[in-house]
């Protein structure tokens, strides 16, 4: 029997935890899926399930043969979507990740829109700073702050950033306001707990000079949102993109500290593999960013 075939139908199974699930999904008695499963697990010659009366459990055999079977049943289904494209309006999935930072700052909201022009397109948005494997992941495009290093990643730059020092009037008016990095020492900072930049705080001096401050304080969260509402609140010191603090800054809520201390703009930037090929509806969704996010 076509591998492919034994793969699609263990992968529903998979999906669905059961054999019966599958069979409903796949239109096929729920003897001849097992019996599918059955003579995929000879051909390889491990076990890929554990059966009970009950339940199932992937073997470690079967969850790393899942993962290559979804990846290959993605690119399927993208072949098949990418075809169909030419015909009509863009349809197919798009999986992609974006820092929780980005979706709070507006960037959800362009997403939503996104999908409300192509309801066709099936957006499925995970929200990780982290750096993935984008090709083991099976994702089609990583938004990240800030250049990655991996060759293997085309980058497309949507705009730029400045990390900035922000407080409200509140905390200032109570504590002060810094008058160069080092000072920050002194003041209760909010710490943002997946950034990167908690290793340290990095400025650069008028003449040049690179300066790091190790920032401390008592409230850390690795809830953007939270840090920002803490700042709002009057907790204590933050610093971030500038995309998180712009609207509370030009409604006054927070203001801007150390301004002649911040380092160069960086670039919010959309990252797809070197070696995949865009899909139309992937195209689309990379324009429509860079449009309106130019505006």
């Amino acid at each position: 029997m076509n591998i492919l075939t034994l793969m699609e139908t263990f992968s529903a199974v998979v999906e669905a935890g059961s054999f019966t699930g599958a069979a409903e999904k796949l239109g096929l008695s729920k003897s001849f899926v097992s019996k599918q499963v059955s003579t995929l697990e000879v051909e390889l010659g491990c076990r890929l399930l554990y059966r009970t009366t009950r339940t199932l459990s992937l073997s470690d055999e079967g969850s790393q043969f899942y993962n290559h079977c979804k990846i290959i049943m993605d690119e399927a289904e993208n072949a098949r979507a990418e075809v169909m494209d030419r015909q009509g309006a863009p349809r197919g999935k798009i999986r992609m990740t974006i820092p929780q930072s980005l979706i709070i700052s507006g960037f959800g909201q362009l997403l939503i829109d996104f999908q409300l022009q192509y309801p066709e397109i099936k957006l499925e948005v995970i929200a990780s700073g982290r750096i993935e494997d984008l090709v083991k992941e099976g994702i089609d495009i990583a938004l990240r702050v800030g250049q990655l290093e991996d060759s293997s990643l085309i980058s497309r730059r949507l705009m730029d950033c400045t990390f900035q020092v922000v407080a409200s009037s509140d905390y200032i008016k109570k504590w002060g306001e810094p008058s160069q990095p080092a000072d920050l020492m002194q003041h209760n900072c909010l710490i943002y707990g997946d950034s990167k930049i908690n290793k340290g705080w990095p400025f650069r001096s008028p003449s040049g000079e690179s300066i790091t401050v190790k920032a401390k304080g008592n409230f850390i969260s690795n809830d953007g949102g939270l840090v920002v509402e803490g700042m709002l609140n009057g907790l204590g010191i933050g610093f971030g993109p500038s995309f998180l603090f712009n609207e509370h800054v030009e409604k006054g809520r927070l203001k801007l500290l150390l301004s002649d201390y911040y380092q160069p703009p960086t670039a919010i930037s959309a990252l797809y593999p070197l070696n995949r090929n865009l899909s139309r509806r992937i195209r689309l969704l990379i324009d429509y960013l860079s449009e309106r996010l130019s505006v």
